[in-house]
This record gives structure tokens, C-alpha cells and sequence, in this order.
């Protein structure tokens, strides 16, 4: 692991190319990875790869809510601005890690596997692991633009997308190597091309759950798929991979009496990582807004194994399936089969779509008492989908481009926060969805800013 060290300290001035720094030569020997197991280790690093996913897209969904009480109580100004969709000041400094600086360490990290890795020599013997460990790098930078892409641009629209602001895209760690922006479609594009990448080096199936495999990028092709709205590459993907497998948990075998009910790395999940709960997201802080708890029926077990009961009228979320309160933005099969679901109804396939929901809720209510959905019963089919996924994934850091993707359709779901006595409010495809770059990123590295 010898240039994690490096890396760390190095990323945020590879977005902005500082001089003085690189004047400071250092000892080639603790920089650069030698070897296949250096390569690996680094992809091991637990901080710089399975910790990374943001928290800036929960924070600004509409979820939850805060008491006058709990927002006052907030340490952080930084929560309390993305909470009420502040125009500017959303991340701290650089002297801070913030959601763009963990980000753009996920991207270094890969950029450096996979600079280094091309100086290894590849052959029969090593052929599998060299292909695995650079699968892995496409995969890792490919998440992480997408994270940063959907946090930092527009909603994706294809008769825009070529001239909408979109992500800094990093491929190479040299410093010198100044930063911009490029559109959106081209961020995309970038993305796209990393998982596709990833999906023919990787294995079918990981060791562990931490590292991942094809089957996790095909899952991770079709959120991004989804995302862009085009339902019917989403749909594609999404099968590919539950034609691996689609194990799913039921629910009926969960221990609702444990603090957190889920075990780590259950039956439904394909790619493990997690990040820390920021303060405001704490299970006594968060309350659960109404419309959602109460959306869930009397035996639907997810009204118990995601929430707790605050014994005050108001509940917080519990149900994570990191295994603790940390916030599970993975890969799992539910995600997944919910995906297809919606590209099913979209496309008219309202039998198919309610096979894959049926099949779902089936584990998710207490035996016996779910009756499935048919066609004479299930209302608007898409409608029903969507709903559901709202339900099922709670607290996945799935909300928020979900909100972006539906309001460029004409969903018009206008969020609404009251603090104080004053309501603030964020309306459908307001250009604050784009949230704004850290102001240190903006004026040292001269990278055009989003509009406020």
C-alpha cells in the first residue's frame, strides 16, 4: 500500500495543478506501485474506495425532515444549506474533506492502477488477476463520475446534454494537466465507456462483495442508464444482471428486534460500500416525513425493519444493509429488479413489470398476507413501480437523481422545507439540482461555476 499515503495528500491539488508542489520531488520509490499486489492493495484501501460515496444528494432529498430543534443543533453550517437548498458555501475547504475531494480521491486512485498497470507486462500466468485488478479501476473511476456527474450537472437530456456544464474529467495524474469542464454528454459518454470496460475484464462473480465483478457492473450500467432515461438500455443491463442471479432477502427471516436489523453483505448485495451518516442524518435527528412512513401498509415488514419508532409520533431510519448506521449506496438485486420493473411498465410490458414487483413484495410482507398485483387490480402500473421504489429504497442515495430524471418528464415534484417559520422551497429542474462546486475548486483551479 505504498502510495496511499500519497494519494491522500496529492488529490485535491490534481484538480487544480500546483506548481509549487510539484516542485518538491519526492521519492519515486514510495509513489509509484510496482507490482501487481501494490495495484491491488490500493484498490484495498477501505477509506479511499468503500467510503467515498456522497452524502450531498440524501441531504437535499425530500425523505426527511428537521425540527426547528434539530436543525439548530446542527454543527455543521454545511448541512444546513444543502438541507435548504443555499444557492453557494455547500462544502467546506479543501482543508476539509468534502463530498467532490473523496470523489476526485476515488478518481486518482484508479487513474494511478491503471497508469501503472500498463507498465506491467501481462502473460498466461497473470493474465486473469491483471484483468481483474484493471476492471476493478474502470469500475471505481466509472462510480465515481457517475456520483459526481449527478450531484454536479444538470439532469441529463439528450437534446442538451452536448452543451449542458458537466463533470472535470480526470484521466491522467499528472498534475500539469489543467482542469475543465466538459458537457454533460461527453461525462456520460466517459462513464459508459469505463463500466463497459469493467464489465468485460471482470469476473462474473466477486471473492467478497467489497470488490466488484461483471454482475455488479451490469447493475451499476443500468442505474446509470437509468439515470439518462433511456429505459431501454436500463432494462437491457438490469436483466443481464439478474440473469446472474436475483437472490432476494425475505424479510421474514430479519431480526426486527436488533438496533440495526440488516446484516452486512446479505444475499441481495452485489457491491458493497458504504459512507459515514453526517450529522443531520442521524436516526434521532432525521424524522421519516409522514407521506413516506405511512405510504407503507400494516404488514409490509419494510414499516418496521427500516424505521425507528422515536416514541414521540416520529420515526428515524435504521434499515441499512452496511450492517450498521453508516448509508448503503451499493449495488443490490431490489435496486435492480425495481429498475427493470419501471423499464417493463414504460414499455407497455405491464404483465412483466408485475411479475418483478410482485416477486419483490412477496419478501418484504409479513407470509401470507401479500396479494400479488394483476392487471385488473394495479391501477397505473408505472405509477405503482415508482412508489414502490421510493419505498424500497429509502436512504440509498438513489432520491435524488430519481427527482432530477422524473421532473425532466414532467413529474413537477416541488420540495418544500420550513425553518423558523420560513418556508424554503425548491422547485422541479430548478438549476440548484446541480449543486454548487466547492468555491476553493472554482477560483484555484478556474473552473467554471454552475448557475445559482
Amino acid at each position: 500500500m505504498k502510495n496511499i499515503c500519497v494519494i491522500a495528500i496529492l488529490v485535491v491539488l490534481s484538480l487544480i495543478g500546483c506548481k509549487k508542489f510539484l516542485d518538491e520531488k519526492s521519492d519515486k520509490k514510495l509513489a509509484v506501485p510496482e507490482n501487481l499486489d501494490d495495484l491491488q492493495a490500493l484498490l484495498n484501501s477501505e477509506n479511499l474506495v468503500s467510503l467515498v460515496d456522497p452524502s450531498a444528494g440524501e441531504i437535499s432529498s425530500d425523505d426527511f425532515y428537521l425540527t426547528d430543534a434539530d436543525f439548530n443543533s446542527l454543527s455543521q453550517d454545511r448541512e444546513r444549506r444543502l438541507y435548504l437548498w443555499q444557492k453557494d458555501h455547500l462544502f467546506a475547504n479543501s482543508s476539509s474533506p468534502n463530498d467532490w475531494q473523496n470523489l476526485y480521491s476515488l478518481v486518482y486512485l484508479a487513474n494511478t492502477v491503471i497508469e501503472n498497470i500498463a507498465k506491467i507486462e501481462k502473460t498466461g500466468q497473470n493474465a486473469t488477476r491483471y484483468n481483474n485488478i484493471l476492471g476493478q479501476a474502470y469500475f471505481h473511476r466509472g462510480r465515481a463520475y457517475y456520483s459526481i456527474l449527478h450531484l454536479w450537472s444538470v439532469a441529463y437530456n439528450s437534446q442538451t446534454a452536448g452543451n449542458d456544464l458537466g463533470m472535470v474529467i480526470r484521466e491522467s495524474t499528472d498534475f500539469n494537466i489543467r482542469s475543465e469542464r466538459s458537457d454533460v454528454q461527453t461525462g456520460y459518454d466517459y462513464i459508459l465507456s469505463d463500466l463497459n470496460r469493467a464489465s468485460a475484464l471482470l469476473p462474473l462473480l466477486p471473492p467478497s462483495p467489497v470488490r466488484p465483478a461483471k454482475q455488479s457492473a451490469l447493475g451499476l450500467l443500468s442505474r446509470v442508464y437509468l439515470g439518462m432515461r433511456k429505459y431501454d438500455l436500463s432494462l437491457l443491463y438490469a436483466d443481464s444482471c439478474l440473469r446472474i442471479s436475483n437472490n432476494l432477502l425475505d424479510y421474514n427471516t430479519v431480526n426486527s428486534t436488533k438496533t440495526v436489523p440488516f446484516i452486512r453483505f446479505n444475499s441481495e448485495v452485489l457491491f458493497d460500500c458504504y459512507n459515514g451518516t453526517p450529522a443531520i442524518l442521524g436516526n434521532t435527528r432525521a424524522k421519516i416525513v409522514p407521506e413516506l412512513y405511512n405510504s407503507y401498509a400494516a404488514d409490509d415488514l419494510r414499516k418496521i425493519l427500516y424505521f425507528r419508532n422515536n416514541n414521540n409520533g416520529t420515526y428515524g431510519w435504521r434499515g441499512s444493509y452496511t450492517g450498521s448506521t453508516g448509508l448503503f449506496p451499493g449495488i443490490a438485486i431490489d435496486e435492480i429488479l425495481l429498475n427493470r420493473a419501471e423499464c417493463l411498465a414504460r414499455k407497455g410490458e405491464f404483465q412483466l413489470a408485475l411479475n418483478d414487483l410482485n416477486a419483490l413484495l412477496v419478501k418484504r410482507y409479513r407470509t401470507n398476507t401479500f396479494s400479488p398485483y394483476t392487471l385488473e387490480n394495479a391501477g397505473d402500473i408505472k405509477t405503482l413501480v415508482l412508489n414502490e421504489r421510493r419505498k424500497e429504497l429509502t436512504m440509498r442515495n438513489i432520491r435524488w437523481s430519481d427527482l432530477k430524471r422524473l421532473n425532466m418528464e414532467g413529474a413537477d415534484i416541488n420540495l418544500k422545507r420550513s425553518i423558523a417559520g420560513v418556508t424554503y422551497s425548491l422547485a422541479a429542474n430548478d438549476p440548484r439540482y446541480a449543486l454548487e462546486i466547492p468555491e476553493d475548486v472554482v477560483a484555484l483551479g478556474n473552473i467554471t461555476p454552475n448557475k445559482r
